[in-house]
């Protein structure tokens, strides 16, 4: 699984795990977004936001509304307006919860999503029919980060500096991306190198 494509309504979202990074395209509405985030730039962190719907907010717009009708009830009654005239009293009481609602629209709607921590934006949508599914590809996503590194890094190299070598022996020692036998062997195999280079 090297690719994750998710929709929500007319957005949609596509991730593709490749040999350096994660390639993401987000389409929206009218727009494209694409980018990619390299290994070397996404970290452990994980987060999940949750948002559910603001019922306060939902009552105080549907009130709004339930006013506006009434508001347009009573003065077409007083006036005598006719349905043309009615019909533009309706839509000014009506502005008011048309802004509210426009203004706040984001509210109405639930959120479920799932970060990683990285330098581009790097999430997921987190509903329960995508966890399993999100998870997954995130531990393929860090199964991916970690065979990267460890091509990079777990060598003996004839051009780098020794000490760059070691370095890099520690960072992935220190990442957990190679176990204290691992690291004990390429820091030999770094060793009789070295003593062979200074004979």
């Amino acid at each position: 699984m090297k690719t994750l494509t998710q929709k929500d309504g007319r957005n949609s979202k596509y991730l593709e795990i490749q040999e350096d990074g994660v390639f993401v395209k987000n389409n929206f509405a009218k727009e494209v977004n694409e980018y990619k985030v390299y290994f070397g730039d996404i970290n452990e962190d994980e987060t999940v936001f949750r948002k559910s719907k603001d019922l306060v907010l939902i009552a105080i717009v549907l009130i709004m509304v339930f006013n506006s009708i009434l508001l347009t009830i009573i003065i077409n009654d007083h006036y005598g307006y006719t349905y043309p005239s009615g019909m533009i009293v309706f839509g000014v009481a009506m502005l008011p919860s048309l802004i509210v609602a426009s203004i706040c629209n984001t509210e109405f709607r639930r959120e479920n999503v799932k970060n990683i921590g990285a330098t581009k934006p790097l999430s997921f949508l987190y509903r329960k029919k995508d966890i399993q599914e999100v998870d997954l590809f995130i531990s393929k996503i860090k199964d991916a980060k970690k065979q990267y590194f460890l091509k990079e890094y777990y060598k003996v190299d004839s051009i780098l500096p020794y000490q760059v070598q070691m370095g890099r022996i520690h960072w992935l020692y220190d990442n957990r991306y190679i176990n204290e036998s691992d690291a004990k062997f390429i820091i030999d195999e770094l060793e009789s190198k070295r003593i062979i280079e200074g004979l």
